[in-house]
């Protein structure tokens, strides 16, 4: 014991809050703990540092850097350690004076008793997924007479459970169902196990005031027993379980044991108590049980899917490495319009692939073709440099379409930072938060632009609706021409939402019912027309994927060329698509979402060039778009590189646009061009 520690000077800042008796009480005190992972390490050091004598702790697993992001006894120095013997060590690096009998092969039916013996208080810090040991625990601490406290942390915040020896108890609160082990139950041990799951998580917070703070869904995987969970949450879990130990061992201060369940969320500033009469036996908590049984049951038959996984192992070659992060750079609808040709271990050939006059939204000879090829080189830019190379590249423009040879070449180059957002920036077609930019958040977008460009930018609520009213003409006009529909048939996705082709129906930005319609229109040309002229069905489309979202953003926004001198050369437009890519994955990497706005834009060339649509007025209608389009940008349509929305999105893009495997994307699967008919 260190010569130099004193208990009462070590705790005499909490005197004040609690007596110098209550100090003395708590130091006679003894707590036991099982498990001290996520919360239970946390919960050993809060009681410690409130001056308790005594501990029993047990875990019988190993810190590991999986815990690093919440774990009190997680450190680099600590991995593959026994988490008993960190967690012992801390607590006497606290108080040298403290009593600890540890349990580092954990709990379990043969030292149930001695971890329970003498013992003031059980707490439970379990694993949420671990339940029979649990329940033996809580069983066996009730016929001890001896109160026991669960707190789980959840989302951002936590849920504090008691239950002292008259109250109800832990068994009947939750209302488990029973574990049947024989054979012939077998194949329903799994879902009578997934079914006492649910009965805990709703028991813990009935309120579920964390739910809306999960934002990937993805991360929680039943079959592996696993689940997210933030350092706020253990962190508060550990204090609301040091005042509730406070209360509970100086018989002070009101309890309100189960049913009550005590949850708090600071990142909602939301404080919940519930009384439940009966727990989970009450009739509205079963239903609640069953909804939650439901969505648990088809996460599980889903599976944990990765929809931005790699799709190359992590030894292939640097090159396939390269195009494995370049594949995810942005095309028009996700067409993905390249083919990759490796030539060697520092060369490769980018077939793109251009269709002339099949796609309505492909305007002036395939300019859509050459952003969306630049936007490729940067990311692939961006992804050698983590291999320490650099490109170069020239564009063919005898090939038939086009094609882009690449050279690597070793180089002292820094690993970009916006590497870690090029699978993650997509396109979220919703409403934003009204949220301007600042002018710091300008001033980085504007550093990304090329020499001899500039932003317009549309911010007041003036502008931004001109640029609402452009857009609405626009989807008004291109959902009632046949040219178009052709398109949307091809493009948009019914079948799942993350579409390795073209994008998923419910990331168009319209609610399920006008999806439903869609859907259903999409079918056939003639179904279209009677929605749109019958059922007014362009400007219901037009309500939710103009209006709204034009009006609720920070703002809109053109990237253009400085000089509006007409016709450019074909190197010029990639080299744009490359400041493209950087501008939105810069500010993606800021916390901003983009969404692109090219139809006034298609329809404003088209008329400028003489372009005939084959649906009647068509050409007039064009024509008035691309006169409002001048007025609005104060340029021609040659000099718009990028026209779009930003701002802050309100809640994480579900749906969305994912790529082909990079296997599907070499040019012995391509059939590279298509002539006119």
């Amino acid at each position: 014991m260190d010569q130099d520690f004193d208990y009462d000077t070590a705790f005499s800042r909490t005197l004040g809050w609690i007596t110098h008796t209550e100090q003395q009480i708590l130091k006679g005190k003894r707590v036991a703990i099982a498990g001290l992972g996520g919360v239970g390490g946390g919960h050993a050091l809060m009681l410690a540092r409130l001056g308790i004598g005594a501990f029993h702790i047990a875990d019988f697993d190993h810190f590991d850097l999986a815990n690093m992001n919440r774990q009190a006894g997680a450190f680099v120095s600590t991995i593959t350690k026994p988490k008993c013997a960190v967690i012992k060590s801390m607590l006497l690096d606290i108080n040298p004076e403290a009593e600890i009998k540890d349990f580092p092969q954990g709990v379990d039916g043969d030292n149930l008793d001695a971890f329970l013996e003498d013992v003031d208080l059980f707490i439970d810090g379990l694993d949420f997924f671990v339940l029979d040991i649990r329940r033996a625990l809580f069983a066996r601490a009730r016929a001890l007479a001896i109160p026991a406290i669960t707190v789980a942390p959840l989302g951002l915040g936590a849920s504090l459970l008691t239950f002292m020896p008259d109250s109800l108890s832990f068994d009947r609160y939750f209302r488990f169902s029973p574990t049947k082990t024989d054979e012939a139950s077998r194949q329903n041990e799994t879902a009578a196990q997934t079914k006492n799951y649910v009965r805990f998580m709703i028991g813990l917070a009935p309120a579920a005031l964390h739910r809306s703070a999960l934002v990937d869904q993805s991360h929680v995987d039943f079959s592996k027993k696993a689940g997210p969970s933030t350092p706020m949450a253990c962190g508060m879990a550990s204090a609301l379980l040091g005042a509730e130990a406070l209360k509970i061992l100086l018989k002070r201060g009101r309890i309100k044991p189960a049913p009550f369940v005590h949850q708090y969320d600071p990142y909602q500033q939301r404080l919940r108590t519930t009384w439940t009469a009966g727990g989970n036996a009450n009739p509205w908590r079963r239903v609640k049980i069953e909804l939650a049984r439901h969505w648990i049951e088809k996460l599980i038959a889903k599976g944990p899917q990765n929809h931005l996984a790699d799709s190359v192992a992590a030894d292939a070659p640097r090159l396939h490495q390269i195009l494995d992060q370049a594949r995810w750079a942005p095309s028009g609808d996700n067409e993905q319009p390249w083919r990759f040709e490796i030539l060697d271990d520092t060369s490769l050939r980018i077939h793109l692939i251009y269709h002339p006059g099949s796609n309505f939204y492909e305007y002036a000879h395939g300019r859509p073709i050459l952003l969306a090829a630049g936007g490729l080189l940067e990311t692939m830019r961006i992804a050698a440099s983590h291999h320490g190379l650099s490109i170069k590249w020239t564009l063919d423009e005898s090939a038939n379409p086009w094609s882009i040879h690449v050279t690597f070449h070793e180089a002292d180059v820094s690993p970009d930072r916006l590497m870690p957002f090029i699978k993650s920036r997509t396109v979220d077609r919703r409403p934003y938060r009204k949220i301007g930019l600042d002018a710091k958040e300008m001033a980085r977008l504007e550093q990304t632009l090329l020499k001899g460009g500039r932003i317009i930018w549309f911010q007041s609520p003036k502008a931004r609706w001109a640029m609402t009213r452009l857009n609405m003409k626009a989807t008004l006009l291109r959902l009632t021409i046949p040219e178009a529909h052709r398109v949307h048939q091809k493009a948009v996705n019914f079948s799942t939402d993350h579409s390795p082709w073209g994008m998923p129906a419910q990331s168009v930005g319209l609610d399920p019912l006008t999806v439903r319609l869609m859907r259903w229109a999409n079918a056939k040309w003639s179904r279209t027309k009677i929605l749109n002229r019958l059922l007014g069905g362009a400007w219901a489309a037009s309500l939710q994927l103009d209006i709204l979202p034009g009006m609720n953003c920070a703002a809109h926004f053109a990237l253009c060329w400085d000089q509006d001198t007409g016709a450019r050369p074909d190197q010029d437009w990639i080299m744009a698509g490359q400041h493209m890519q950087r501008f939105w994955l810069t500010a993606h990497a800021m916390g901003l979402s983009i969404q692109p706005s090219y139809a006034p834009l298609i329809f404003t060339h088209g008329a400028s060039h003489e372009q005939r649509w084959s649906e009647s007025r068509t050409d007039i209608k064009a024509k008035a778009i691309g006169q409002f389009f001048d007025s609005v940008m104060a340029c021609s349509s040659d000099a718009v590189i990028f026209p779009g929305r930003i701002g802050r999105s309100r809640r994480p893009v579900a749906s969305r646009s994912v790529r082909q495997p990079l296997s599907s994307l070499f040019t012995e699967k391509a059939s590279l061009f298509t002539e006119k008919e």
